[in-house]
């Protein structure tokens, strides 16, 4: 499992207009992103698209919550 640190302790308050939205193919891997979702990540769309969907996700999130993704 990909350990993903460090934490930087920064929040993101979604807006109600904003939907983060991003794509994988049947790998897993990030084909598509839209601006609200690079806006909360911080990553670039180089540096999202082709990597694994879980180079996003917090190290204290359990693997539990993505099983039906």
């Amino acid at each position: 499992m990909r350990m993903n640190l460090p934490v930087t302790n920064n929040e993101y308050v979604l807006q109600a207009h904003e939907a983060p939205t991003s794509r994988t193919d049947v790998n897993g891997n990030i084909v598509y992103v839209n601006q609200d979702f690079l806006n909360v990540t911080g990553f670039s769309e180089d540096e999202l698209i082709g990597s694994p969907q879980n180079i996003i996700r917090h190290p204290d999130m359990p693997p539990e919550a993505f099983v039906d993704m």
